[in-house]
């Protein structure tokens, strides 16, 4: 009955977070990010959190038939006048550049076609950071790719060794700028949690990816996987996953450094596929990690704007961007319930607002 009770709440987590993207005020989906997984390939190393067919659920070898299909499948499900503005196809899954020359190339041109015929505009790869120099970013460029994504997940040399990642910063740096001075699109990937990290390497890692300029990050919390590294480490009781609200606590504050430096965090947490959910084990999940982190950071800037007050009244009201209230309210309300108890109110309400996207307290 536990089991039942948890992929009900699963269920619903995931129902909620469709309706939330799928029916926002924003008509039409601007950009369309179509992955293909390259599980493994390229990479230098199996980094001990990492199993991309267990997390992916891909266990073939992409081919030209296998990108065709999700090419089509991803396209087919939007009526021409709302297909989304910006198309782009993206290899995941592994080091692309560090592929064999030939599989890249291989790749690359399975998907010209689709990019020559309109149907996407452009393509981005993920990579390592020792796979990059300026002949392989020239393939990239001369084949239709505009963004390339470095895994980085800690800047720290104990936490990438414990990983078996290990990668300078200098490496690290010396990519950056030849990725910069190509002009492309950079994309940089931190995972917070893993084997020796803690709140302070961790913060020191985004201070050093802000220092980089990113055009965006993504950040993935570590999480258990079966058929891991990790996974082993976890039996043996050597390695213990952080738990959601350590995770909740410091991803916000990173949150909130990147949106302060004008960098974009595009993905907090991964997607609750099939394959993922059969394969974790332990570890920070949540369905919803993104709406928690930003729900506790609008609740800590309405707490901030009360403090600021003289003498906090009985009753307040907050005025907040519509597309955003149910920020705002927390889940299940616990926004208005937290801060009703801190402060003592009789009540608090939210005043919703269709033009403006700030938040404003209009009474008190």
């Amino acid at each position: 009955m536990a089991i039942s009770n948890s992929v009900f709440q699963l269920s619903v987590w995931v129902v909620l977070i469709f309706l939330y993207i799928e029916y926002s005020p924003v008509k039409k989906k601007k950009h369309l990010i179509i992955p293909v997984f390259v599980s493994h390939e390229g990479c230098p190393y199996r980094c001990s959190f990492c199993n991309q067919t267990k997390i992916t659920g891909t266990e073939k070898k992409t081919d030209k038939k296998m990108l065709k299909e999700t090419l089509r499948t991803h396209l087919k499900i939007f009526d021409f006048e709302k297909l989304p503005e910006k198309r782009e196809l993206a290899f995941f899954g592994g080091s692309f550049t560090g592929i064999p020359l030939e599989r890249q190339k291989y790749l690359l041109s399975a998907v010209k076609p689709w990019v020559l015929s309109g149907e996407i505009q452009s393509i981005r790869v993920s990579t390592h950071a020792l796979f990059i120099d300026d002949n392989r970013l020239s393939l990239l460029r001369e084949n239709h790719v505009e963004t390339v994504e470095l895994g980085i997940q800690s800047t720290d040399d104990e936490v990438l060794k414990l990983a078996g990642r290990e990668c300078p910063f200098d490496v690290i740096q010396s990519a950056v700028t030849r990725i910069h001075a190509k002009k492309f699109r950079l994309g940089l990937q931190l995972m917070p949690g893993l084997p020796g990290d803690d709140e302070q390497k961790f913060q020191k890692s985004v201070d050093n990816v802000i220092s980089l300029k990113p055009d965006f990050v993504r950040i993935y919390p570590t999480l258990v996987i079966k058929n891991t590294g990790l996974f082993d480490m976890y039996q043996q009781g050597t390695y213990t996953p952080w738990n959601l609200e350590r995770m909740i606590v410091a991803v916000k504050e990173a949150v909130v450094k990147f949106e302060q430096a004008g960098i974009k965090v595009i993905r907090v947490g991964l997607h609750p596929d099939p394959s993922l959910m059969e394969n974790y084990v332990a570890g920070p999940f949540h369905p919803s990690l993104r709406y928690l982190i930003d729900s506790r950071i609008v609740r800590e800037r309405m707490i901030k704007m009360l403090r600021s007050l003289k003498q906090v009244p009985l009753s307040v009201t907050f005025r907040v961007p519509s597309r955003r209230v149910s920020l705002y309210l927390g889940h299940k309300k616990e926004n208005l319930s937290i801060i009703k108890n801190i402060f003592g109110l009789d009540s608090i309400s939210l005043q919703q607002d269709a033009i403006n996207d700030h938040l404003e307290l209009v009474a008190s």
